[in-house]
């Protein structure tokens, strides 16, 4: 069986750009903790950081979740994006009020919880996801070589705010919804609207540090800083399938490609936490016992990872549909990546990639 155009398919996790300078959602939580630790202009909100974390915690540990070390960044800012929409949140009817301790930590009017959001993606922006060189982000060149040598398009969807993608394949061209304006549109993913495919099709599930929304509501990105407030990412699991696009959009295109198309997914530095993602992911296997995904990851075999990620996915132990791949991301593009690599995931079949034959040139005729 031939493994052909848009069978393969890649997902990328915060794991993935960790290499680059860029840290993983809990890193940023001890970097915040730093501020608000150690920094005068953010110690004004120690006491509404604590309060949140703690409630946050609480409920982790009512539902059985009693690792704390996975509180992350997207827990805290999800939060305040759910207090900040007051009583125009579903709950709120429910809810009555608000737990006496809130407004006396988060000041009139929730003042501080929208300032604390404000501050954290303005850190985001400024320090957290910035490259400071490009070279930091070299290493996603194998992306761009494994693409020369598949010699298809590919659908690379990522849940990193960063541009780790864009520089590291700027050799390429990297189509992620602009076409050749300002504005984005859907529809410069469909092959059918442009005769020259690129080369990759970027979906930044979550959104880019780089994109806002100009007067008339419309998805555009710029170069220059972008006010914390007007940067468009999500957080939280309570966003993650917003009705507007290109949100919903991305993660309808997530479940087209894996579903309909990919004999394999390979995700890098992806923790499977994502009850969304994983849904998608779970039902893409469950569509067909041939599909694979290869799960490159800092694993640790001892620590039962198998048996919780295929739980999560709810697919069975013994369909051997998920392989891990113990790797950091920057040895694994490096030097591991490449046809050989993909062709190990499926042992029992011949090799699923095509053969690519070299082009001949054309012989002179004429006399010696």
């Amino acid at each position: 069986m031939i493994l052909k155009k848009d069978e393969v398919v890649f997902l990328l996790g915060a794991g993935a750009s960790v290499e680059a300078g860029i840290p993983a959602s809990a890193q940023m939580i001890e970097k915040l903790e730093g501020l608000l630790r150690d920094h005068s202009d953010w110690k004004g909100y120690s006491k509404l950081y604590n309060y949140l974390k703690s409630a946050i915690m609480y409920g982790h540990n009512l539902r059985g979740m009693y690792d704390h070390t996975k509180f992350n960044i997207e827990d805290l800012v999800g939060t305040l994006d759910d207090l900040l929409r007051g009583d125009e949140h579903p709950l709120f009817p429910f809810i009555g009020s608000w737990a006496p301790k809130l407004p006396e930590v988060a000041g009139s009017n929730l003042a501080k919880v929208s300032e604390l959001r404000q501050k954290i993606v303005k850190e985001l922006r400024d320090s957290w996801v910035q490259l400071k060189y490009d070279r930091s982000a070299a290493y996603f060149g194998g992306l761009a070589r494994f693409q020369q040598e598949y010699q298809h398009p590919m659908r690379v969807f990522t849940l990193n705010y960063d541009l780790c993608v864009e520089k590291g394949c700027q050799d390429l061209r990297v189509e992620r919804g602009f076409g050749d304006g300002e504005r984005w549109d859907w529809r410069v993913f469909d092959e059918s609207a442009d005769s020259e495919a690129p080369n990759v099709y970027l979906y930044k599930l979550h959104g880019s540090i780089d994109w806002t929304r100009d007067d008339n509501n419309h998805l555009v990105y710029q170069d220059a800083p972008i006010e914390p407030k007007h940067i468009q990412i999500i957080f939280g699991t309570t966003y993650k399938l917003q009705y507007v696009d290109p949100f919903l959009f991305f993660a309808y295109e997530l479940r087209r490609w894996t579903i309909t198309s990919a004999r394999l997914i390979v995700t890098v530095g992806y923790s499977f936490a994502d009850e969304h993602i994983n849904g998608i992911l779970g039902q893409a296997l469950a569509s067909d016992p041939g599909k694979r995904i290869l799960a490159v990851g800092m694993w640790n075999d001892t620590d039962g990872h198998r048996d919780e990620i295929t739980s999560r996915l709810k697919t069975s132990n013994d369909t051997d549909q998920v392989i891990f791949r113990t790797a950091k991301a920057k040895p694994f593009f490096d030097t591991e990546l490449s046809i050989k690599t993909l062709t190990e995931v499926f042992p029992d079949e011949e090799d699923p990639f095509e053969e690519v034959k070299p082009i001949q040139a054309s012989q002179p005729t004429g006399e010696q």
